[in-house]
């Protein structure tokens, strides 16, 4: 049953209206227009706006 709801989340273009960055790599972030970067850990990909998500500071 979950993999039938996922499926229907992804034919309902869920994760475009839930996503705010993933996969807008080089576009407008909509909450402060800084642009959206994408960084590559462990071969896989991660979207996030370098204002709205700063870097943990370490102690």
């Amino acid at each position: 049953m979950i993999i039938h709801e996922r499926h229907q989340r992804v034919e309902s273009e869920y994760f475009d209206r839930a996503l705010l960055a993933y996969g807008r790599s080089g576009q407008e972030c909509v909450r402060c227009g800084t642009e959206i970067s994408r960084l590559v850990i462990g071969g896989r990909s991660s979207h996030f706006c370098a204002r709205c998500q700063p870097p943990p500071r370490y102690r």
